[in-house]
């Protein structure tokens, strides 16, 4: 029954990846709050490798993360979506950087988040039907990204192992 379920909501999203990015963001907008907030987490190798995850219903890859529950603090989600997307206990490791986004009306919180002791990097795997894969990849070997993770990437180069900025505003033409 589980592998049934599994079945039918990977079918779900990929029927969704399928619309048009468009008409994706009026119908969440519709089941959704005026504004959407997301939490991402980043995390990063010893060796300098990036974890991307590759959501069935979109086309790049993206940080793993997802939208913020209703009465969910973001840090709280990132760490949730981390355990869900890829089995990995999580800790997060500093501020988060806030980016607003008023084109699109989201406000995404990224952290960079650490493995938990004792957590081999080379054991995460998907655990949800949301995904289709998870790589590490270099900063000089990306894979083709999102358009939004591939600005907060930019942004997470920009910044050495310093203090992040605390928020950034992203006001651009759809």
């Amino acid at each position: 029954m589980r592998s049934d379920l599994t079945f039918v909501r990977r079918s779900l999203f990929r029927a969704f990846g399928l619309l048009p990015r468009p008409f994706r963001r009026t119908l969440i907008r519709a089941l959704r709050p005026s504004w959407t907030a997301g939490a991402v987490a980043v995390l990063q190798r010893e060796d300098g490798r990036f974890l991307f995850v590759k959501p069935v219903y979109r086309k790049g890859w993206t940080l793993p993360g997802g939208l913020v529950d209703r009465g969910e603090d973001p840090g709280t989600a990132v760490v949730r979506e981390m355990g869900e997307e890829v089995g990995a206990t999580v800790r997060l490791a500093g501020d988060p950087m806030v980016i607003i986004d008023s084109t699109y009306r989201r406000l995404e919180t990224a952290y960079r988040v650490e493995l938990v002791d004792g957590i081999d990097p080379d054991s995460l795997v998907v655990t949800t039907p949301e995904l289709d894969g998870i790589r590490w990849h270099a900063a000089d070997d990306l894979p083709g990204l999102e358009p939004e993770t591939s600005f907060l990437v930019d942004l997470v180069l920009q910044v050495d192992d310093g203090d992040w900025p605390v928020k950034v505003w992203r006001d651009r033409d759809r």
